[in-house]
């Protein structure tokens, strides 16, 4: 009975980052993003662009979202210890590797392709590619730590 109610804690917090990302992604994002295509109206070319680059990433951590939920629906089902979850922990590292190096490319272009400077976004968009890089590492690490516990515990299942 305890894995249900660490996997309904587990599904809970993850309901509760998923709504933080939507807002971030789909109410900040856009209502920042206009406002500085009002204020700088020499780049308004770059606004659906950045827009829809920025719904790229909000599509990779939500796909990460989703790996974690399959794996809390396993810890409900007191599947902890399964090959399954191991390797969503490894896409989930993907995801998010793939999520900050996304974050690193867009302040590259701007800078080295349209010589814009973004002057402290770049601070922002850096802190942000560190974050997702840092999760996907925690991710992967985990995801190893559980295939050799998996592994420890086919072992112990056969010669009981």
């Amino acid at each position: 009975m305890e894995h249900r109610r660490v996997s309904f804690m587990l599904i809970t917090a993850g309901i509760l980052a998923l709504l933080g990302g939507a807002a971030l992604f789909l109410v900040y994002a856009p209502v920042t993003a206009n406002e500085c295509n009002q204020a700088y109206p020499e780049l308004a070319f770059l606004f659906w662009p950045g827009l829809i680059y920025l719904w790229i990433i909000g599509l990779f951590y939500c796909a990460a979202m989703f790996e974690y939920f399959r794996i809390c629906v396993r810890i409900r089902g007191d599947r902890s210890f399964c090959r399954e979850n191991a390797m969503g922990l490894n896409h989930i590292a993907l995801f998010m590797c793939a999520a900050g190096l996304l974050w690193v490319l867009l302040p590259l272009l701007l800078t080295m392709v349209y010589r814009i400077d973004i002057g402290p976004s770049f601070i922002v968009f850096m802190l942000a590619s560190m974050a997702s890089f840092a999760l996907g590492l925690l991710a992967w690490a985990l995801g190893k730590l559980l295939a050799r516990a998996v592994k420890l515990k086919e072992e112990n299942d056969l010669t009981v």
